[in-house]
Parts: structure tokens; sequence; C-alpha cells
């Protein structure tokens, strides 16, 4: 659910491209940077059924270790612990290769998968990333300047050591200097990406996938929106879809800098996925507590394909290093 997790292989270049290489010996300390993550919840759910549960938990942990390695050569890992999965992960390792000023970079190790771009104020991540919150070995090539950015990859998404590199992904960003930007995305394949398509009975063996984003800001307002769209899932012809519509505002909260959101998200044709909600809707917002961390309360309420409706408060200490 947090907001790095979110972050594209793309925004990930950039942040590498940011640090500064000293002149001098070149330590430890001026190549190396390393910073965090801890998101701490309180968490009350009501469903339609009368179950009430509560809970106060380590909702994430996160900690990046980047790397200046030479003029040509940066590094990055990330280790994660997320209380959906109940483990610590080194959920990235990547190496990203040409210089500084080029607009060409070789991205090779694990990383986010680049299929969503994800861009929500809510602490509540959409539905599509109950799938797709994946990290994956990768080899991605791209280019960018100042209004396009390209990207191409290639990935194993069979989960089996000497199966061949066949599953092939295509990323397009443009850019526009009115705080308009747009996005598209096709994979050849997604089944075995999102974890669980993988274990549905009957489907079909390879399953496209195209994205579509946009994203617009202005002043203190920004909106989002994404809409991606699989191919056959099963013999009956199933095409699963999500669409994630965001917005959020930036504004003084008692006294200390804010942010009002609110995300909606839906599903369609992916009913037969064990708890997966149909529609899920956060509203909430976020203030500061002084510089890296904040508050945010959070009212997201999800309903099922059986049309049962799942009331959820979150209350989270967010801080960041």
């Amino acid at each position: 659910m947090s907001a790095c997790k979110a972050a594209s292989i793309a925004k990930q270049e950039t942040v590498l491209a940011k640090q500064e290489t000293s002149s001098g010996a070149g330590g430890f300390a001026d190549n190396v940077s390393v910073s965090g993550e801890i998101a701490l919840l309180a968490q009350q759910i009501e469903a339609d059924d009368g179950t009430s549960t509560g809970d106060v938990l380590v909702d994430t942990f996160e900690l990046a270790i980047e790397a200046d390695i030479n003029e040509n050569v940066k590094v990055a890992t990330l280790i994660e612990y997320l209380a959906a999965d109940e483990k610590l992960d080194l959920a990235e390792a990547y190496a990203v290769i040409g210089a500084e000023d080029s607009p060409v970079h070789l991205t090779v190790g694990k990383a986010a998968h680049p299929l969503l771009v994800g861009d929500s104020a809510a602490f509540t991540d959409p539905i599509a990333f109950d799938l797709y919150d994946a990290k994956e070995g990768l080899a991605m090539v791209s280019y960018s300047n100042e209004m396009v950015n390209v990207d191409a990859y290639v990935l194993n998404t069979s989960g089996e050591t000497g199966e061949a590199l066949d599953t092939l992904g295509l990323n397009l960003g443009v850019t526009l200097e009115n705080g308009v930007s747009f996005g598209a995305g096709y994979i050849t394949n997604t089944a075995d990406v999102a974890g669980p398509f993988a274990d549905l009975d009957g489907m079909t063996e390879k399953v496209d996938a195209w994205r579509a984003n946009a994203l617009f800001e202005t002043g203190n307002l920004s909106l989002f929106a994404e809409y991606i769209q699989l191919g056959e899932i099963n013999p009956a012809g199933e095409e699963p879809s999500f669409l994630h519509l965001g917005a959020g505002y930036d504004t003084q909260i008692f006294g200390a800098d804010g942010n009002l959101f609110l995300g909606y998200s839906e599903s369609d044709e992916a009913n037969y996925i064990d708890e997966l909600p149909e529609t899920r809707t956060a509203l909430g917002l976020s203030r500061s507590l002084g510089e890296n961390a904040s508050v945010v309360t959070e009212y997201v309420r999800e309903e099922s394909y059986s049309n049962e409706d799942t009331d959820i408060l979150n209350v989270a200490i967010v801080t960041e290093f």
C-alpha cells in the first residue's frame, strides 16, 4: 500500500541519475545512498455479514540502497516487508548501465514489473495492484528526453529457470508542457506475472495485456486515469479489465501541509478470482507531522461481485528516511 512500491522503473532511474558523485576520493558516503519507508497501520474492517475485525500492524517496511559504481554503472536494491505477504524479501536488485547524460540506458535485474503506472494519492492501492504488484527479472532498454520516454523489455514469466525469455513488453510516455502526460503499454504474456491468474484451472496458456494512462496536473490539483485490458483468459472467452481513477489536492490541514485524495477502481469479468472486489473506493486525507513524516486517515468501501460491501477505516503513520 506504500507510495514507494508504486514507483515505475523510469522514476527509479531518475532517482539514480540525480545522485551526485564526489570528485574526491569517492568513498562510501560519496557514492552510496540509503533510504526507506515505514508505514504503521491501525485498521478496522466491517463486513456485510456482521464480521468485525481490527488490528495494529506494520503495513510496510522498505529499505533501498543505491550506489554509483562508476560513471556508466549504477545499482539499486530494495528490501521489502509487506503485511499481506508477512515476509521480508529482496524485492529488487538491478543495475542501470549508461552514462548519466546519455538518453539511452539498459536496466538488468529484478525490478518492479513495468505493466502498471499506478499513480495514486490514496493510501490503499487500486484493485489492479492486487494482481500486478510483482517484481520480475528483466532486461529493459530505455530512451528518454524532455518529452518522450520509451521502454522495451524482455522477461521470463514462467518462473522456471532455463526457460526462454519469451515475454516482450513495450511502454511509451509523452509529457507535454501544460501539465498533461499520456502513456501506453503492451505485454505479450501477463498470465504468470499476475499470481492469482496462474493458479486458475483452464486458463489460457498465454494472455496479452495493454494499458493506457493519463495524468493532468495544474496548481495543487492532480487527476489520474489508468485502464488495463487483458486478452481472453479462459476458453469461456472472458477478458478481464481494470479501471483506476484518482484525484489529489494539496492544501493546508490544521496548519500543516496536507493532501485530500479520492481513488476509485473497478474490475470487470474477474469474478472467478477469490476475494478480488468488483469496485474499491478510497477517500481520505494526509497531514504532515514534520519533515518526512505524515499521518493518513482513509475510508475505503469495497463491493464484491456478489454485491456484498466491506467498510474499512485506515489510520496510518508513514515515515520516510
